[in-house]
């Protein structure tokens, strides 16, 4: 659809700015974006939308991320460091009287290139999400998405970063049951959507 033609071009060149600043930062083999610490948690704030079936329009919804990060699964001078999250969405969107929710959980690795900056670092990611869509007017249906994007790291304490990333997600949802868990007469179609987020992570142990 429109709508879904449009968030992809938007969000390309948001990924096409982040990729930019990465190639830049990326001439000195040392430094990495992830937190000095094992281990980090991180809560962020998120945006997203979703394409409702019941009257094909773009429902933009907010809500909250909470993730739990493995940093330096892999790491080294010249290839940079590897790092995995393990997470959970939450995001409630409205349509006109219509509401619906997006919960689940997902799987986030992200690379982090050498950089020579030590406190500001790009970094890539991919995205792999298990949902669940709930709504006001007695429909529920199970779903997955997956994509990738970029963001940045921003390091304001030794243990403390601030984190703000975009991906491009492509979601597809199970056909509508009703209360009754009986087939309903929405139907989900595959659409692309954003994912947007802005939050905070700490390190531990310290």
């Amino acid at each position: 659809c429109q709508y879904s033609q449009t968030a992809v071009r938007h969000l390309q060149r948001l990924l096409h700015i982040v990729v930019g600043i990465g190639l830049a930062l990326t001439s000195a083999a040392r430094g990495g974006a992830q937190s000095a610490q094992k281990f980090s948690f991180q809560v962020a704030a998120l945006s997203t939308s979703i394409i409702t079936q019941k009257n094909a329009s773009a429902a933009i919804g907010f809500g909250l991320e909470p993730q739990l990060r493995f940093n330096r699964v892999a790491t080294s001078e010249a290839f940079g460091a590897l790092s995995i999250g393990l997470g959970g969405q939450w995001t409630r969107h409205s349509s006109g009287p219509d509401t619906l929710t997006i919960s689940g959980v997902f799987f986030e690795p992200r690379w982090v290139p050498a950089v020579s900056s030590t406190r500001v670092f790009p970094y890539l990611s991919a995205r792999f999400a298990l949902l669940r869509q709930t709504s006001n007017f007695g429909t529920a249906s199970s779903g997955s998405a997956f994509g990738g994007g970029g963001g940045l790291a921003i390091r304001v304490h030794k243990s403390v970063n601030l984190d703000a990333g975009v991906a491009l997600v492509r979601q597809q949802f199970n056909e509508a049951l009703n209360t009754r868990g009986t087939s309903s007469a929405l139907e989900w179609k595959p659409f692309m959507t954003y994912a947007a987020k802005f939050g905070a992570s700490i390190g531990f142990p310290r």
